[in-house]
């Protein structure tokens, strides 16, 4: 079990009783998700109202298409050290946060690299990343502390930047940051989010995280 003042987000494909097919929390998905409850307890659940924006419930969590499919968040996320775990299989638009922030993985001449951009600044552009593949679901995880940002794959640091200003911030999962990019939404499975303000826990959330 997660817990503990640090936690930030929580989103779990594998509890049913967390999903929605509505932004309104009110019917139990069997298909479409428009609602994904956050389990840490601060109300940041990501929601979607259009039904052909909504991701669908699978064996292997939510899927996204790659054309439109995301969620938004009720709530930014902001934080000066933030670490985000994703249990996903995939490519496309992670996560970002309105016109300053994106990660995301793109097939760019040299196979599916990262770009990351944080308050406004991109310090990995067509990066590539050891270890990641979107075949295979994997732990991914994004972290900045104290102004250095990392990238682990399966608990294996891939990427590190030093001097990284800004909060990490993130109000949206799956899509664009805006309207000018033609990558795609994400494209694929997502099964598992937690973000916590403080790497205390990471071995513990990576050993949870590691049996999805």
């Amino acid at each position: 079990e997660i817990a503990g003042s640090n936690l930030k987000l929580w989103l779990d494909a594998a509890d049913s009783s967390t999903l929605f097919s509505d932004d309104n929390f009110n019917t139990s998905a069997t298909t479409n998700v428009g609602g994904w409850k956050d389990k840490s307890g601060n109300g940041n659940h990501a929601t979607q109202a259009t039904s052909t924006n909504q991701p669908v419930l699978t064996s292997s969590g939510l899927q996204f298409d790659g054309s439109n499919d995301g969620l938004t968040l009720t709530n930014d996320i902001s934080e000066t050290n933030l670490n985000v775990f994703f249990v996903v299989k995939g490519h496309g638009f992670l996560y970002s946060n309105k016109g300053t922030e994106r990660t995301l993985f793109y097939n760019h001449n040299s196979g599916r690299n990262l770009w990351w951009r944080i308050n406004g600044t991109e310090f990995f552009s067509n990066t590539a990343v050891a270890g990641y593949s979107d075949a295979a679901t994997q732990l991914l995880e994004f972290s900045l502390n104290s102004g250095t940002a990392t990238v682990r794959v399966n608990g294996i640091q891939a990427l590190s930047q030093n001097s990284v200003t800004g909060n990490f911030k993130i109000d949206r999962i799956g899509l664009i940051f805006d309207g000018n990019t033609g990558v795609s939404t994400w494209s694929g499975d997502m099964m598992e989010i937690v973000a916590l303000s403080s790497t205390e826990n990471r071995q513990k959330i990576e050993g949870y995280l590691a049996q999805k």
